[in-house]
Protein backbone atom coordinates (compact mmCIF):
# COMPACT_ATOMS: atom_id res chain seq x y z
CA UNK A 1 0.00 0.00 0.00
CA UNK A 2 1.35 3.40 -0.99
CA UNK A 3 1.64 6.01 1.39
CA UNK A 4 2.59 9.86 0.50
CA UNK A 5 5.57 11.34 1.73
CA UNK A 6 3.53 14.35 3.45
CA UNK A 7 1.61 11.22 5.68
CA UNK A 8 4.73 9.57 6.53
CA UNK A 9 6.97 12.69 7.66
CA UNK A 10 4.15 14.10 9.82
CA UNK A 11 3.29 10.26 11.61
CA UNK A 12 7.32 9.96 11.81
CA UNK A 13 7.63 13.65 13.83
CA UNK A 14 4.14 12.57 15.97
CA UNK A 15 6.45 9.27 16.91
CA UNK A 16 9.36 10.86 17.89
CA UNK A 17 8.19 13.59 20.04
CA UNK A 18 5.42 11.28 21.67
CA UNK A 19 8.07 8.82 22.18
CA UNK A 20 10.37 11.26 23.69
CA UNK A 21 7.78 12.84 26.00
CA UNK A 22 6.81 9.44 27.08
CA UNK A 23 10.05 7.92 27.83
CA UNK A 24 10.93 11.46 30.16
CA UNK A 25 7.62 10.45 31.42
CA UNK A 26 8.83 6.70 32.83
CA UNK A 27 12.52 7.42 33.01
CA UNK A 28 11.69 10.26 35.82
CA UNK A 29 8.26 8.25 37.34
CA UNK A 30 9.75 4.95 37.57
CA UNK A 31 13.41 3.88 35.88
CA UNK A 32 15.19 6.38 37.20
CA UNK A 33 14.56 5.29 41.07
CA UNK A 34 15.19 2.11 40.36
CA UNK A 35 18.26 2.57 38.02
CA UNK A 36 19.72 4.79 41.01
CA UNK A 37 19.30 1.91 43.84
CA UNK A 38 20.61 -0.93 41.32
CA UNK A 39 23.54 1.12 40.63
CA UNK A 40 24.12 1.41 43.84
CA UNK A 41 23.66 -1.70 44.92
CA UNK A 42 26.12 -2.96 41.98
CA UNK A 43 27.93 -0.61 43.73
CA UNK A 44 28.05 -1.68 46.63
CA UNK A 45 28.75 -5.46 45.77
CA UNK A 46 31.98 -4.39 43.78
CA UNK A 47 33.25 -2.71 47.10
CA UNK A 48 32.57 -5.91 49.17
CA UNK A 49 34.59 -7.86 46.29
CA UNK A 50 37.67 -5.37 47.14
CA UNK A 51 36.72 -5.11 50.69
CA UNK A 52 37.59 -9.37 50.68
CA UNK A 53 40.68 -8.72 48.74
CA UNK A 54 42.18 -5.70 51.11
CA UNK A 55 40.94 -7.60 54.80
CA UNK A 56 43.55 -10.38 53.33
CA UNK A 57 46.48 -8.17 53.15
CA UNK A 58 45.79 -4.95 55.18
CA UNK A 59 43.17 -6.84 57.92
CA UNK A 60 39.60 -6.54 58.96
CA UNK A 61 39.44 -3.32 60.10
CA UNK A 62 42.29 -1.40 58.37
CA UNK A 63 40.47 -2.22 55.46
CA UNK A 64 36.86 -1.18 56.37
CA UNK A 65 37.96 2.03 57.74
CA UNK A 66 39.43 2.89 54.52
CA UNK A 67 36.76 1.77 52.07
CA UNK A 68 34.96 4.09 54.24
CA UNK A 69 36.90 6.97 54.10
CA UNK A 70 37.47 6.45 50.05
CA UNK A 71 33.54 5.34 49.48
CA UNK A 72 31.74 5.88 52.37
CA UNK A 73 30.43 2.40 52.94
CA UNK A 74 30.23 0.94 55.77
CA UNK A 75 31.29 -2.69 55.66
CA UNK A 76 32.94 -5.55 58.11
CA UNK A 77 33.17 -8.96 57.82
CA UNK A 78 31.34 -11.53 60.44
CA UNK A 79 32.00 -14.71 61.76
CA UNK A 80 29.29 -17.49 61.80
CA UNK A 81 27.13 -16.19 64.79
CA UNK A 82 26.77 -12.56 63.28
CA UNK A 83 30.01 -11.25 65.51
CA UNK A 84 32.49 -9.00 63.74
CA UNK A 85 35.93 -10.40 63.00
CA UNK A 86 38.96 -10.00 64.73
CA UNK A 87 38.12 -7.25 66.91
CA UNK A 88 41.64 -5.90 67.66
CA UNK A 89 40.52 -2.21 69.28
CA UNK A 90 37.60 -2.17 71.30
CA UNK A 91 37.41 -4.77 73.65
CA UNK A 92 37.61 -6.54 76.77
CA UNK A 93 39.21 -9.44 78.44
CA UNK A 94 38.07 -11.62 80.88
CA UNK A 95 39.30 -14.46 82.93
CA UNK A 96 36.51 -17.07 84.02
CA UNK A 97 36.16 -19.07 87.60
CA UNK A 98 36.62 -22.47 87.53
CA UNK A 99 37.45 -22.72 84.52
CA UNK A 100 41.17 -23.61 82.41
CA UNK A 101 40.36 -22.10 79.43
CA UNK A 102 41.90 -19.23 77.79
CA UNK A 103 40.68 -15.42 78.88
CA UNK A 104 37.08 -14.63 77.21
CA UNK A 105 37.52 -11.65 74.68
CA UNK A 106 34.47 -10.00 74.68
CA UNK A 107 33.99 -7.50 72.20
CA UNK A 108 32.29 -3.93 73.30
CA UNK A 109 30.46 -2.66 70.35
CA UNK A 110 27.52 -4.70 70.86
CA UNK A 111 27.01 -3.40 74.21
CA UNK A 112 24.54 -0.22 74.79
CA UNK A 113 25.93 2.15 77.21
CA UNK A 114 29.62 1.44 75.90
CA UNK A 115 30.54 5.65 75.18
CA UNK A 116 29.30 6.79 78.55
CA UNK A 117 31.73 8.64 80.30
CA UNK A 118 31.70 6.02 83.27
CA UNK A 119 32.40 3.04 81.45
CA UNK A 120 36.36 3.56 81.32
CA UNK A 121 35.97 4.18 85.02
CA UNK A 122 34.20 1.23 86.12
CA UNK A 123 35.32 -1.45 83.82
CA UNK A 124 38.72 -2.05 84.97
CA UNK A 125 41.52 -4.73 85.25
CA UNK A 126 40.63 -6.71 88.18
CA UNK A 127 36.84 -5.76 88.38
CA UNK A 128 34.68 -9.05 89.25
CA UNK A 129 32.00 -9.35 86.45
CA UNK A 130 29.10 -11.55 85.62
CA UNK A 131 28.24 -12.39 82.41
CA UNK A 132 25.21 -13.38 81.07
CA UNK A 133 25.44 -15.41 78.07
CA UNK A 134 23.64 -17.47 74.92
CA UNK A 135 25.34 -20.53 74.55
CA UNK A 136 24.96 -22.29 70.65
CA UNK A 137 27.15 -25.42 70.41
CA UNK A 138 30.62 -24.50 72.13
CA UNK A 139 30.17 -20.74 72.14
CA UNK A 140 29.02 -18.34 74.71
CA UNK A 141 27.51 -14.91 72.75
CA UNK A 142 27.46 -12.33 75.96
CA UNK A 143 24.58 -10.07 75.67
CA UNK A 144 25.05 -8.45 79.54
CA UNK A 145 27.79 -7.79 81.83
CA UNK A 146 27.40 -6.52 85.47
CA UNK A 147 29.75 -4.95 87.92
CA UNK A 148 28.83 -4.15 91.43
CA UNK A 149 29.06 -0.24 90.15
CA UNK A 150 27.39 -0.51 86.60
CA UNK A 151 26.73 -2.93 83.42
CA UNK A 152 25.88 -2.85 79.97
CA UNK A 153 23.93 -4.53 77.54
CA UNK A 154 23.23 -5.84 74.10
CA UNK A 155 19.59 -5.19 73.82
CA UNK A 156 18.79 -6.15 70.23
CA UNK A 157 19.20 -9.93 72.58
CA UNK A 158 18.22 -8.84 76.19
CA UNK A 159 14.69 -7.81 75.23
CA UNK A 160 13.74 -11.08 72.74
CA UNK A 161 14.98 -13.20 75.64
CA UNK A 162 13.50 -11.66 78.94
CA UNK A 163 11.28 -8.87 79.71
CA UNK A 164 7.61 -8.25 78.82
CA UNK A 165 8.77 -8.04 75.11
CA UNK A 166 10.23 -10.99 75.33
CA UNK A 167 9.81 -13.07 71.64
CA UNK A 168 8.62 -16.61 71.41
CA UNK A 169 10.95 -17.35 68.53
CA UNK A 170 13.98 -16.68 71.16
CA UNK A 171 12.87 -19.54 73.85
CA UNK A 172 14.36 -22.10 72.60
CA UNK A 173 17.58 -20.95 73.35
CA UNK A 174 20.15 -21.71 76.34
CA UNK A 175 21.45 -19.18 78.32
CA UNK A 176 24.38 -19.18 81.27
CA UNK A 177 25.72 -17.09 83.60
CA UNK A 178 29.76 -17.04 84.43
CA UNK A 179 31.68 -15.29 86.95
CA UNK A 180 35.43 -13.91 86.20
CA UNK A 181 37.89 -10.98 86.32
CA UNK A 182 38.82 -8.44 83.39
CA UNK A 183 42.56 -8.61 83.03
CA UNK A 184 42.76 -6.42 80.07
CA UNK A 185 40.25 -3.47 78.78
CA UNK A 186 41.14 -1.80 75.05
CA UNK A 187 38.49 1.32 74.60
CA UNK A 188 38.49 4.94 75.30
CA UNK A 189 36.43 6.78 76.68
CA UNK A 190 35.31 9.41 74.00
CA UNK A 191 33.74 7.67 70.94
CA UNK A 192 35.53 10.18 68.89
CA UNK A 193 38.72 7.66 69.73
CA UNK A 194 37.25 4.53 68.51
CA UNK A 195 38.49 3.18 65.20
CA UNK A 196 35.72 2.40 62.49
CA UNK A 197 33.42 0.86 62.59
CA UNK A 198 32.83 0.89 65.93
CA UNK A 199 31.84 4.51 66.53
CA UNK A 200 29.47 3.58 63.33
CA UNK A 201 26.15 3.63 66.05
CA UNK A 202 23.32 2.82 62.90
CA UNK A 203 25.63 0.68 61.34
CA UNK A 204 26.36 -1.56 64.57
CA UNK A 205 22.47 -1.36 64.86
CA UNK A 206 22.21 -2.96 61.84
CA UNK A 207 24.74 -5.55 62.48
CA UNK A 208 23.36 -6.55 65.93
CA UNK A 209 19.93 -7.18 64.51
CA UNK A 210 21.34 -9.00 61.99
CA UNK A 211 22.98 -11.44 64.91
CA UNK A 212 19.88 -11.75 66.51
CA UNK A 213 18.26 -13.09 63.92
CA UNK A 214 20.98 -15.65 63.31
CA UNK A 215 21.08 -16.37 66.68
CA UNK A 216 16.82 -17.46 66.44
CA UNK A 217 17.79 -19.87 63.69
CA UNK A 218 20.40 -21.61 65.54
CA UNK A 219 22.70 -19.55 63.77
CA UNK A 220 21.56 -21.74 60.22
CA UNK A 221 24.11 -20.28 57.81
CA UNK A 222 22.25 -18.09 54.87
CA UNK A 223 22.22 -20.14 51.52
CA UNK A 224 21.98 -16.49 48.98
CA UNK A 225 22.53 -13.18 49.39
CA UNK A 226 20.42 -10.99 51.02
CA UNK A 227 19.54 -7.86 50.24
CA UNK A 228 17.70 -5.45 52.56
CA UNK A 229 16.25 -1.34 53.24
CA UNK A 230 16.57 0.40 56.93
CA UNK A 231 15.60 3.80 56.93
CA UNK A 232 16.77 6.31 59.76
CA UNK A 233 16.17 10.39 59.78
CA UNK A 234 14.29 10.14 56.66
CA UNK A 235 17.22 8.71 55.09
CA UNK A 236 17.14 5.49 53.75
CA UNK A 237 20.05 2.66 53.27
CA UNK A 238 20.55 -0.33 51.49
CA UNK A 239 22.13 -3.46 53.33
CA UNK A 240 23.61 -6.54 50.99
CA UNK A 241 24.85 -9.55 53.61
CA UNK A 242 26.88 -12.17 51.56
CA UNK A 243 27.66 -15.57 53.31
CA UNK A 244 31.41 -16.68 52.69
CA UNK A 245 33.17 -19.79 53.50
CA UNK A 246 37.25 -19.24 54.31
CA UNK A 247 39.18 -22.33 55.20
CA UNK A 248 35.91 -24.28 55.53
CA UNK A 249 33.99 -22.01 58.49
CA UNK A 250 31.12 -19.97 57.30
CA UNK A 251 31.48 -15.85 57.66
CA UNK A 252 29.50 -13.01 56.26
CA UNK A 253 30.58 -9.66 54.27
CA UNK A 254 28.23 -6.95 56.16
CA UNK A 255 27.75 -3.62 54.11
CA UNK A 256 26.05 -0.72 54.16
CA UNK A 257 25.29 1.90 52.14
CA UNK A 258 22.99 4.81 51.81
CA UNK A 259 20.54 6.16 49.45
CA UNK A 260 20.25 9.90 48.41
CA UNK A 261 16.42 10.55 48.63
CA UNK A 262 15.20 10.57 45.06
CA UNK A 263 12.57 12.69 45.26
CA UNK A 264 15.13 15.46 45.54
CA UNK A 265 16.79 14.65 42.65
CA UNK A 266 13.36 14.38 40.78
CA UNK A 267 11.64 18.35 41.72
CA UNK A 268 15.24 19.49 40.85
CA UNK A 269 14.27 17.78 37.28
CA UNK A 270 10.87 19.46 36.94
CA UNK A 271 12.61 23.03 37.59
CA UNK A 272 14.98 22.09 34.93
CA UNK A 273 11.73 21.61 32.75
CA UNK A 274 11.41 25.26 31.38
CA UNK A 275 15.13 24.85 30.45
CA UNK A 276 14.96 21.49 28.70
CA UNK A 277 11.43 22.77 26.66
CA UNK A 278 13.36 25.77 25.18
CA UNK A 279 15.95 23.29 23.89
CA UNK A 280 13.35 20.66 22.81
CA UNK A 281 11.94 23.61 20.63
CA UNK A 282 15.04 24.59 19.55
CA UNK A 283 15.75 20.39 18.47
CA UNK A 284 12.33 20.65 16.70
CA UNK A 285 13.46 23.17 14.48
CA UNK A 286 16.84 21.75 13.90
CA UNK A 287 15.14 18.44 13.31
CA UNK A 288 12.20 19.59 10.93
CA UNK A 289 15.55 20.95 8.68
CA UNK A 290 16.98 17.58 9.06
CA UNK A 291 13.71 15.84 7.89
CA UNK A 292 13.41 18.05 5.02
CA UNK A 293 16.85 17.26 4.04
CA UNK A 294 16.64 13.70 4.50
CA UNK A 295 13.31 13.58 2.22
CA UNK A 296 15.31 14.98 -0.46
CA UNK A 297 18.70 12.97 0.14
CA UNK A 298 16.38 10.27 -2.18
CA UNK A 299 15.98 12.41 -5.11
CA UNK A 300 19.46 13.90 -4.81
CA UNK A 301 20.99 10.30 -5.13
CA UNK A 302 18.46 9.51 -7.86
CA UNK A 303 20.21 12.22 -9.87
CA UNK A 304 23.43 11.68 -9.27
CA UNK A 305 22.76 7.58 -9.74
CA UNK A 306 21.52 7.99 -13.45
CA UNK A 307 23.96 10.15 -14.47
CA UNK A 308 26.56 7.90 -13.82
CA UNK A 309 24.52 4.89 -15.74
CA UNK A 310 24.61 7.20 -18.76
CA UNK A 311 27.96 7.08 -18.54
CA UNK A 312 28.66 3.42 -18.22
CA UNK A 313 29.21 3.04 -14.98
CA UNK A 314 26.88 0.40 -12.85
CA UNK A 315 29.12 -0.27 -9.74
CA UNK A 316 26.75 1.97 -7.54
CA UNK A 317 23.06 1.30 -6.27
CA UNK A 318 20.61 3.33 -4.55
CA UNK A 319 19.68 2.06 -1.07
CA UNK A 320 15.56 1.23 -0.79
CA UNK A 321 14.36 1.76 2.72
CA UNK A 322 10.72 2.72 2.07
CA UNK A 323 7.44 1.30 -0.16
CA UNK A 324 6.69 4.65 -0.99
CA UNK A 325 7.17 6.29 -4.53
CA UNK A 326 10.44 6.71 -4.43
CA UNK A 327 10.99 4.13 -2.96
CA UNK A 328 9.48 2.22 -5.91
CA UNK A 329 11.54 4.70 -8.53
CA UNK A 330 15.14 3.91 -6.78
CA UNK A 331 14.24 -0.25 -6.84
CA UNK A 332 13.49 0.20 -11.00
CA UNK A 333 16.18 2.08 -11.73
CA UNK A 334 18.93 -0.57 -9.69
CA UNK A 335 16.14 -3.16 -12.04
CA UNK A 336 17.75 -1.12 -15.05
CA UNK A 337 21.19 -1.03 -14.15
CA UNK A 338 21.48 -4.33 -12.94
CA UNK A 339 19.74 -5.52 -16.82
CA UNK A 340 21.74 -3.17 -18.63
CA UNK A 341 24.81 -3.93 -16.80
CA UNK A 342 24.14 -7.64 -17.56
CA UNK A 343 23.87 -7.43 -21.40
CA UNK A 344 26.90 -4.93 -21.43
CA UNK A 345 29.18 -7.31 -19.32
CA UNK A 346 27.90 -10.28 -21.37
CA UNK A 347 28.68 -8.61 -24.38
CA UNK A 348 32.16 -7.55 -23.26
CA UNK A 349 33.07 -11.17 -22.40
CA UNK A 350 31.88 -12.34 -25.72
CA UNK A 351 33.96 -9.97 -27.16
CA UNK A 352 36.70 -10.64 -25.10
CA UNK A 353 36.12 -14.43 -25.36
CA UNK A 354 36.56 -14.31 -29.38
CA UNK A 355 39.33 -11.85 -29.18
CA UNK A 356 41.19 -14.57 -27.00
CA UNK A 357 39.82 -16.85 -29.35
CA UNK A 358 41.59 -15.53 -32.32
CA UNK A 359 44.58 -14.96 -30.31
CA UNK A 360 45.21 -18.39 -29.23
CA UNK A 361 44.24 -19.26 -32.97
CA UNK A 362 46.80 -17.00 -34.59
CA UNK A 363 49.47 -17.92 -32.19
CA UNK A 364 48.70 -21.77 -32.47
CA UNK A 365 48.62 -21.19 -36.29
CA UNK A 366 51.91 -19.40 -36.16
CA UNK A 367 53.70 -21.77 -33.48
CA UNK A 368 52.85 -24.99 -35.61
CA UNK A 369 53.92 -23.59 -38.49
CA UNK A 370 56.98 -22.45 -37.41
CA UNK A 371 57.80 -25.72 -35.65
CA UNK A 372 56.39 -28.09 -38.43
CA UNK A 373 58.34 -26.54 -41.02
CA UNK A 374 62.03 -27.56 -40.01
CA UNK A 375 60.95 -31.31 -39.63
CA UNK A 376 58.72 -31.10 -42.82
CA UNK A 377 61.61 -29.77 -44.84
CA UNK A 378 64.08 -32.46 -43.06
CA UNK A 379 62.30 -35.24 -44.36
CA UNK A 380 61.32 -33.64 -47.74
CA UNK A 381 64.96 -33.40 -48.46
CA UNK A 382 65.74 -36.90 -47.19
CA UNK A 383 63.01 -38.26 -49.86
CA UNK A 384 64.43 -36.33 -52.57
CA UNK A 385 67.99 -37.60 -51.73
CA UNK A 386 66.38 -41.33 -51.61
CA UNK A 387 64.06 -41.06 -54.44
CA UNK A 388 67.26 -39.50 -56.45
CA UNK A 389 69.37 -42.71 -55.39
CA UNK A 390 71.66 -40.14 -54.23
CA UNK A 391 74.21 -42.23 -51.44
CA UNK A 392 72.26 -45.07 -51.42
CA UNK A 393 75.25 -46.56 -48.81
CA UNK A 394 73.47 -43.31 -46.29
CA UNK A 395 69.91 -45.03 -47.05
CA UNK A 396 69.05 -46.33 -43.79
CA UNK A 397 70.66 -42.88 -41.86
CA UNK A 398 67.79 -40.98 -44.10
CA UNK A 399 65.14 -43.54 -42.96
CA UNK A 400 66.27 -42.90 -39.23
CA UNK A 401 66.70 -39.15 -39.90
CA UNK A 402 62.72 -39.01 -41.23
CA UNK A 403 61.70 -41.36 -38.46
CA UNK A 404 63.39 -38.78 -35.33
CA UNK A 405 61.51 -36.29 -37.27
CA UNK A 406 58.26 -37.69 -37.17
CA UNK A 407 58.98 -38.61 -33.30
CA UNK A 408 59.54 -35.26 -32.52
CA UNK A 409 56.15 -34.12 -34.32
CA UNK A 410 53.97 -36.52 -33.11
CA UNK A 411 55.58 -35.48 -29.17
CA UNK A 412 55.12 -32.21 -30.39
CA UNK A 413 51.45 -32.25 -30.93
CA UNK A 414 51.01 -34.03 -28.21
CA UNK A 415 52.27 -30.88 -25.62
CA UNK A 416 50.10 -28.83 -27.64
CA UNK A 417 47.30 -30.59 -27.26
CA UNK A 418 48.21 -30.62 -22.84
CA UNK A 419 48.95 -26.89 -23.24
CA UNK A 420 45.52 -26.32 -24.31
CA UNK A 421 43.96 -28.51 -22.16
CA UNK A 422 46.12 -27.08 -18.94
CA UNK A 423 44.99 -23.20 -20.42
CA UNK A 424 41.52 -23.44 -20.71
CA UNK A 425 40.57 -22.93 -17.68
CA UNK A 426 38.39 -26.32 -17.02
CA UNK A 427 40.82 -29.23 -15.23
CA UNK A 428 40.94 -29.41 -12.24
CA UNK A 429 43.61 -31.75 -11.50
CA UNK A 430 43.51 -34.33 -8.47
CA UNK A 431 45.84 -33.52 -5.13
CA UNK A 432 46.85 -36.19 -3.48
CA UNK A 433 50.03 -36.45 -0.69
CA UNK A 434 53.21 -38.38 -2.56
CA UNK A 435 57.00 -39.00 -1.64
CA UNK A 436 58.54 -36.16 -3.92
CA UNK A 437 62.23 -38.01 -3.34
CA UNK A 438 60.44 -41.00 -4.92
CA UNK A 439 59.25 -39.13 -8.15
CA UNK A 440 62.90 -37.69 -8.67
CA UNK A 441 64.02 -40.96 -8.25
CA UNK A 442 62.10 -42.15 -10.99
CA UNK A 443 62.22 -39.38 -13.43
CA UNK A 444 66.01 -39.42 -12.77
CA UNK A 445 66.18 -42.93 -13.95
CA UNK A 446 64.23 -42.69 -16.81
CA UNK A 447 66.30 -39.56 -18.72
CA UNK A 448 70.15 -41.75 -17.53
CA UNK A 449 70.32 -42.74 -21.07
CA UNK A 450 70.31 -39.17 -22.20
CA UNK A 451 72.52 -38.46 -19.40
CA UNK A 452 75.30 -41.25 -19.84
CA UNK A 453 75.25 -39.98 -23.66
CA UNK A 454 76.83 -36.64 -22.34
CA UNK A 455 78.18 -37.99 -19.68
CA UNK A 456 76.66 -35.78 -17.09
CA UNK A 457 77.21 -36.77 -13.40
CA UNK A 458 73.85 -35.91 -10.88
CA UNK A 459 74.18 -34.95 -7.59
CA UNK A 460 70.84 -35.40 -5.04
CA UNK A 461 70.32 -33.85 -2.49
CA UNK A 462 66.78 -34.89 -0.94
CA UNK A 463 64.76 -35.66 1.78
CA UNK A 464 62.00 -37.95 2.38
CA UNK A 465 59.02 -36.03 2.43
CA UNK A 466 55.34 -36.16 1.36
CA UNK A 467 54.37 -33.27 -0.80
CA UNK A 468 50.37 -32.42 -2.22
CA UNK A 469 50.05 -32.40 -5.24
CA UNK A 470 49.51 -34.34 -8.82
CA UNK A 471 51.79 -36.70 -8.66
CA UNK A 472 52.21 -37.52 -12.57
CA UNK A 473 51.83 -33.50 -13.16
CA UNK A 474 54.45 -32.48 -11.03
CA UNK A 475 56.89 -35.44 -12.51
CA UNK A 476 56.27 -34.56 -15.73
CA UNK A 477 57.08 -30.75 -14.54
CA UNK A 478 60.42 -32.16 -13.09
CA UNK A 479 61.20 -34.16 -16.54
CA UNK A 480 61.05 -31.00 -18.26
CA UNK A 481 63.41 -29.07 -16.24
CA UNK A 482 65.65 -32.06 -15.98
CA UNK A 483 65.69 -32.33 -19.83
CA UNK A 484 66.02 -28.60 -20.24
CA UNK A 485 69.21 -29.17 -17.95
CA UNK A 486 70.57 -32.20 -19.54
CA UNK A 487 70.04 -29.98 -23.48
CA UNK A 488 71.92 -26.73 -21.97
CA UNK A 489 74.70 -28.40 -19.63
CA UNK A 490 78.20 -29.28 -21.35
CA UNK A 491 79.28 -32.59 -21.70
CA UNK A 492 81.06 -33.87 -18.18
CA UNK A 493 79.59 -31.41 -16.41
CA UNK A 494 77.26 -31.94 -13.36
CA UNK A 495 73.63 -31.47 -12.42
CA UNK A 496 72.36 -30.66 -8.97
CA UNK A 497 68.97 -31.56 -8.02
CA UNK A 498 67.89 -30.52 -4.70
CA UNK A 499 64.96 -30.64 -2.11
CA UNK A 500 64.70 -28.11 0.53
CA UNK A 501 61.94 -28.89 3.25
CA UNK A 502 60.59 -26.87 6.20
CA UNK A 503 57.13 -27.04 7.98
CA UNK A 504 54.68 -25.49 5.28
CA UNK A 505 56.55 -26.29 1.84
CA UNK A 506 59.10 -28.40 -0.10
CA UNK A 507 61.23 -26.42 -2.53
CA UNK A 508 62.53 -28.66 -5.43
CA UNK A 509 65.42 -27.30 -7.63
CA UNK A 510 67.32 -28.43 -10.95
CA UNK A 511 70.46 -26.56 -11.46
CA UNK A 512 72.61 -27.23 -14.47
CA UNK A 513 76.38 -26.07 -15.09
CA UNK A 514 76.64 -24.00 -17.94
CA UNK A 515 75.98 -20.21 -19.34
CA UNK A 516 73.82 -18.17 -17.38
CA UNK A 517 70.99 -16.63 -19.23
CA UNK A 518 70.40 -13.16 -20.03
CA UNK A 519 67.87 -10.90 -18.04
CA UNK A 520 65.66 -10.76 -21.66
CA UNK A 521 65.88 -14.45 -22.35
CA UNK A 522 64.81 -14.77 -18.52
CA UNK A 523 61.34 -12.49 -18.88
CA UNK A 524 60.49 -15.24 -22.14
CA UNK A 525 61.58 -18.21 -21.25
CA UNK A 526 58.17 -19.17 -19.97
CA UNK A 527 56.85 -17.92 -23.29
CA UNK A 528 55.56 -20.95 -25.90
CA UNK A 529 58.01 -22.31 -28.76
CA UNK A 530 60.52 -19.83 -27.23
CA UNK A 531 64.24 -20.93 -27.10
CA UNK A 532 67.49 -19.44 -26.16
CA UNK A 533 69.48 -20.58 -29.34
CA UNK A 534 72.73 -19.67 -27.79
CA UNK A 535 72.31 -21.70 -24.92
CA UNK A 536 70.94 -24.54 -27.38
CA UNK A 537 72.70 -28.37 -28.39
CA UNK A 538 69.92 -29.58 -29.16
CA UNK A 539 66.90 -28.34 -29.77
CA UNK A 540 63.39 -29.13 -27.99
CA UNK A 541 59.72 -28.93 -28.65
CA UNK A 542 60.02 -25.46 -27.04
CA UNK A 543 56.23 -25.77 -25.21
CA UNK A 544 58.01 -27.94 -21.97
CA UNK A 545 58.70 -24.64 -19.82
CA UNK A 546 54.89 -23.64 -21.36
CA UNK A 547 53.61 -26.87 -19.58
CA UNK A 548 55.50 -26.65 -16.85
CA UNK A 549 54.67 -23.09 -15.75
CA UNK A 550 50.29 -23.99 -17.05
CA UNK A 551 51.26 -26.89 -14.14
CA UNK A 552 52.21 -25.51 -11.55
CA UNK A 553 49.86 -22.37 -11.96
CA UNK A 554 47.27 -25.03 -11.89
CA UNK A 555 48.97 -25.97 -8.44
CA UNK A 556 49.60 -22.47 -7.23
CA UNK A 557 52.84 -22.92 -6.63
CA UNK A 558 55.89 -20.71 -6.48
CA UNK A 559 58.46 -21.44 -9.21
CA UNK A 560 60.82 -19.31 -10.90
CA UNK A 561 64.70 -19.35 -12.65
CA UNK A 562 67.81 -17.48 -11.80
CA UNK A 563 71.65 -17.23 -12.15
CA UNK A 564 73.67 -19.01 -10.29
CA UNK A 565 77.46 -19.04 -9.39
CA UNK A 566 78.23 -22.33 -11.66
CA UNK A 567 74.94 -22.26 -14.41
CA UNK A 568 70.95 -21.76 -14.20
CA UNK A 569 68.77 -23.03 -11.31
CA UNK A 570 64.91 -23.81 -12.17
CA UNK A 571 62.69 -23.95 -8.92
CA UNK A 572 59.29 -24.50 -7.89
CA UNK A 573 57.58 -25.59 -4.16
CA UNK A 574 55.03 -27.45 -3.31
CA UNK A 575 52.99 -27.49 0.18
CA UNK A 576 53.79 -30.31 2.21
CA UNK A 577 51.39 -32.95 4.09
CA UNK A 578 50.24 -31.48 7.58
Amino acid sequence: MKKSIVFKWFVLTVLIFSTMFLFIGITQNYFFEKYYINKKSDALKVYMNEYSEMAEKKGVEAAAGELYKNNHIWITKLDEYGRICDVENYYIEVKLKNESQDNLRIPMYSFEGQFSSDVSSSLKVGDEVIIDTVNIADERIPYLIQTNATGVVNLNIANKLHGPHADNAYSHLVTGLSRGTITKTVFTERAEGISFPYRERFFLEQVKEFQAGLLADNAKPLQRTEELSATENFAEYRIIIEPVIENGVAGYIFAMTSLQPVDEAISVIRQFYPYFFGFAFICVIFLAFIFSKWLAKPLISINRLTGKIANMDFTEKLPVRSADEIGQLSQNINYLSNQMEAYIGQLKQDLDKERQLENTRKEFIAGVSHELKTPLAVMKSCLSILKDGIAAEKREHYFQAMEDEIQRMDLLVVNMLDLAKFESGTYKPEMAPFKIDKVITEVCRSLAEQMQEKNLSVILRLCSQMVVGHKGLISRVIINFLSNAIRHTEDGHAIVIAVRCNEQTAEISVENQGNPISEEDRKKIWDQFYRVEARTSKAGTGIGLSISREILELHHAIYGVENTKDGVRFFFSLPVQP
